[in-house]
């Protein structure tokens, strides 16, 4: 239990206020009209989301993370785009989503700490260029928001 509570307590205070809008904006927008129950396990999946990569992270013990690496991100946008585009519960999609925002934070946040995403690139052989990181960053940044897109139609 309490490392459950230094999961919610380590998490910057930013992440939780970003996805929380985030959630409310895209719940808002998909089922303004017309209320519904998925609305509810839309905002659940999302708040596990939340704290699913730092949980994993705590409970695997990993050093460094698998999950803040350009490779597991490609991978998962892949998984993310399947399960928006073909799931009929939304508790997956706002699982996926909200864990896609938190990799997003988690690359700009070390892009505003150190100028580039180097961590993120220790499985690639080679020095990523900083362009190609900027890059990569805005792609994935785009697939998002076609995702969110996708979910919301």
């Amino acid at each position: 239990m309490e490392s459950i509570k230094a999961i919610i307590r380590q998490k910057p205070r930013i992440f939780i206020h970003i996805t929380l809008v985030y959630l409310l904006s895209v719940g808002i927008v998909k089922w303004f009209t017309q209320p519904s129950v998925e609305a509810i396990w839309f905002f659940l999946g999302g708040a596990i989301g939340l704290f699913f990569l730092d949980a994993a992270e705590v409970f695997f013990a990993l050093q460094p993370s698998p999950f803040r690496s350009v490779v597991f991100g490609a991978l998962f946008a892949i998984v993310a785009f399947f399960v928006v585009t073909s799931s009929t519960g939304t508790i997956g999609s706002g699982l996926v989503l909200s864990i896609f925002l938190q990799m997003l934070l988690w690359q700009v946040g070390e892009w505003r700490m150190k100028g580039n995403t180097d961590s993120w690139y220790r499985m690639v052989a080679g020095v990523v260029p900083v362009a190609t990181q900027r890059s990569i960053i805005i792609i994935s940044a785009v697939l998002f928001f076609v995702e969110t897109f996708i979910f919301i139609r």
